[in-house]
Formats: C-alpha cells, sequence, structure tokens
C-alpha cells in the first residue's frame, strides 16, 4: 500500500512500507500544525472528507517515526450556549495500515495537551451511527456517553458524505455538488442520531503547560487559550 507522510518541511512524499501491527509509543510525536498540513488525511481516510463546517481552533499532526499518520481538528462547539466551556472534536483520522491503538493514544495525547494548557472543562466529541460508528475509542478514552442527536439530513456524493449546507456555500466544490444533485449523482439521506460523547477534565492535572513542537516552524508552541 503507497502511504502518505509529509515531512518536516511541509512536503508532501511517499513511502511503500508497510507499519507494524504494534504501537511504538516511543516513537510516536504528537505536533500542533495547521490545517493545511493534515487536511490530504481527512480527505483520502474520513468519511465526510476535508469540508470543515464552522470554525478551527487548533490543529494536531502525529507521527511514527517520520511519517504522518493522523491529523486531528477541535474547535469550538457548533451549539456554544448549551455545551459551555467546552471544546469540540470536530475531526480526527489515522492512516488505514496504522498500527492497534493509535487512534486512542493520539487521542490521549490530545487531551493531556487540553487539560495541561487551556482552562476548558469539557471535550466533546460525535459518533456516527449511520457509518457504523459506536464510539468504541470514546468509551475505551473514559468519556461519558450523553445523550443523542436529531437524525439529520446529509448529502452523499462520491463515497462521501456532506452537511446540506455545503450546498449554499460560495465554494467551487458547492457548485459541483449542486449540479450532482440535480443529476442524481449526489443524494440527500436522512441519517441516524449521532450519539453524543463528553470527556470531563481533571482539573487536579492541571500542573504544567505541555509543550508540542510546532509543525510549521519545529519550535515549542504552547497556546494557553484559543
Amino acid at each position: 500500500m503507497e502511504v502518505r507522510y509529509v515531512s518536516t518541511a511541509g512536503v508532501v512524499r511517499y513511502a511503500n512500507e508497510s507499519m507494524s501491527d504494534k504501537l511504538d509509543k516511543k516513537q510516536c510525536k504528537i505536533m500542533l500544525c495547521e490545517f493545511a498540513n493534515i487536511s490530504h488525511i481527512f480527505k483520502e481516510f474520513h468519511y465526510k472528507s476535508d469540508n470543515m463546517g464552522g470554525g478551527i481552533s487548533v490543529c494536531f499532526a502525529m507521527f511514527i517515526g517520520n511519517k504522518l499518520v493522523g491529523g486531528s481538528v477541535l474547535g469550538k462547539p457548533r451549539h456554544e450556549k448549551k455545551y459551555k466551556n467546552c471544546i469540540d472534536i470536530r475531526r480526527m483520522a489515522c492512516l488505514d495500515d496504522s498500527p492497534f491503538n493509535s487512534e486512542s493514544f493520539f487521542l490521549g495525547q490530545i487531551i493531556k495537551w487540553i487539560t495541561c494548557n487551556t482552562k476548558y472543562e469539557y471535550v466533546l466529541s460525535y459518533s456516527d451511527l449511520t457509518v457504523g460508528h459506536i464510539g468504541t475509542i470514546y468509551k475505551a478514552s473514559n468519556f461519558e456517553l450523553i445523550g443523542e442527536t436529531t437524525p439529520t439530513k446529509y448529502v452523499q456524493w462520491n463515497d462521501k458524505t456532506y452537511h446540506p449546507r455545503s450546498l449554499t456555500i460560495d465554494r467551487d466544490y458547492s457548485y459541483k455538488m449542486r449540479e450532482a444533485v440535480k443529476t442524481g449523482e449526489a443524494v440527500m439521506h436522512t441519517g441516524l442520531p449521532k450519539k453524543i460523547w463528553m470527556y470531563k477534565i481533571n482539573p487536579k492535572k492541571r500542573k504544567k503547560v505541555m509543550l508540542l513542537d510546532n509543525f510549521n516552524t519545529t519550535s515549542p508552541n504552547q497556546i494557553a487559550i484559543f
């Protein structure tokens, strides 16, 4: 399998060797980054692609050795009045052939960074039942199931799903999607509810700042508040 990774200079390269099934945490490195550094991971390995709705607060990249194997995007919850002092995991994905437990390790390091570097009290995320995501990673990471969303409509196009508002924004892909809906190539569906998961930050663990290298500057970055 051809595996894509990004060098520390931000240049996309390729490697053909497959990775070990066992995660070696000593070889792992989590870095702060820009969305552009990791967007291709979502485009290839996340069912919602790289089309982000809403604002982006901070992005993380996960390396094993010198290979970029995962990316995550966090932002403010869409319903800020309902979920106060909370940050939302908007996207998280790893390469299909990443070692076992890569996602849970990545998520754990992100939570640790949030705990040490911000004043947020909760981390919010969702598992989409429509695509078979039941929240296994969140259960394993001590998230609490707090409810479900109401079923929402989504657009299915080119094996990806999109929120209906993607049809209304002024983007090239939105214009193409609108045309695809007219021809039947893109189809509107009503999905299942999403499960809502919440992680409560333990304030006793806010002992010291957790420094991470920045993907673009290779210098420590300690963002305190988004």
